[in-house]
């Protein structure tokens, strides 16, 4: 949720840049099933250009349509999209449409906080009554910090929605080969923040991973200062026994969600190996992290499908999943 903002905020800002006037759209209440869950925004411009989505793609014409009148009038539109006759979904949707007025300062701010890891709060102020209304609206905090949607916003919607947009989750790559890069594109267009490290003596620059955030190029022994939080997920694929081992040497110190290395089972063994030969009080914890082969076993043999299935691994560990096929399990999909 907090990467669709990310990618909203800055698509607001070009459209401004163009003096496009924008509205914002966010699900706030669902009745029944829906393929995306309440808290999921688009960003629509006045030239009828869509950021994000709301559903699988069935609805946004319909609310591109139901929008227009509030890029006239500026006040709050309730909407509804029935979906159990026109897309076998079984839900109702109720859309609350408000236009989108924060200024430049504000949005670097937002910007800045996503980047820097700070947890926002997003509250919706809305009616379950269809049709204008003043008073509705929706409102960022940063902290104790409130950025409302619309200039001079005074919420005075019948029911709220609120909820917690959780920092970005970390991924760290560590390897600067094609497969490096391919990984670095596929996780970022999947919402994470992904950090590449390198050796010192790396040629390439950060514009060869698309979506990373940053390259670095740290001496091995400065691997161990890297803010490596505890819910980051780390990925070893230097294709080199020494460089690997010389990077995990100074991960002991860590203790990420989730290590992946590259390479088949006897590699992560001599890897295993070469650790505790260097440093034989690392604990049973770090051991058990380390996952060789890294990914799930779908077949995957091109560099594409090979970080489909890392990032697969990396996913469920973090959402504490089991892998297991969807149409094998009982109840609904989500909880």
């Amino acid at each position: 949720m907090t990467h669709e903002l990310l990618t909203i905020l800055e698509a607001y800002q070009e459209f401004n840049s163009r003096n496009l006037s924008c509205v914002m759209v966010t699900l706030v209440h669902l009745e029944g099933s829906s393929y995306r869950k309440p808290g999921v925004r688009m960003l629509i411009a006045e030239d009828h250009s869509m950021v994000g989505a709301v559903s699988g793609g069935c609805v946004e014409k319909e609310i591109l349509r139901q929008s227009l009148p509030v890029f006239e009038s500026k006040t709050p539109l309730m909407m509804e999209y029935d979906g159990r006759y026109r897309l076998g979904c079984e839900g109702i949707l109720k859309l609350l449409i408000e236009p989108l007025e924060l200024d430049g300062k504000t949005v670097e701010h937002v910007k800045e906080a996503i980047d820097t890891q700070h947890p926002l709060r997003w509250k919706s102020h809305y009616r379950l009554e269809l049709g204008s209304h003043e008073g509705l609206g929706s409102e960022i905090y940063i902290e104790s910090e409130r950025y409302a949607l619309m200039k001079n916003h005074q919420p005075k919607g019948q029911a709220t929605f609120e909820q917690a947009l959780e920092p970005l989750q970390e991924l760290y790559i560590f390897g600067a080969e094609h497969d490096s890069a391919v990984l670095s594109q596929m996780a970022y267009e999947l919402g994470f923040r992904v950090h590449v490290v390198a050796p010192p003596d790396e040629q390439k620059t950060i514009e060869y991973f698309k979506g990373a955030c940053r390259l670095i190029t740290p001496l091995f022994s400065e691997v161990s200062d890297l803010p490596i939080v505890r819910n980051a997920a780390v990925v070893l694929m230097t294709h080199s026994i020494s460089k690997d081992t010389q990077y995990l040497l100074e991960l002991t110190s860590f203790k990420p969600a989730y290590i992946g290395l590259l390479g088949p089972s006897h590699r992560r063994e001599r890897l295993i190996e070469a650790v505790l030969e260097h440093k034989p009080d690392t604990e049973d914890h770090f051991i058990e992290l380390l996952r060789g082969p890294a990914g799930l076993d779908i077949g995957a043999q091109t560099a594409p499908e090979i970080a489909l299935s890392i990032l697969s691994e990396i996913l469920s560990v973090l959402r504490q999943k089991n892998g297991q096929p969807l149409h094998q399990k009982r109840g609904n999909i989500h909880a």
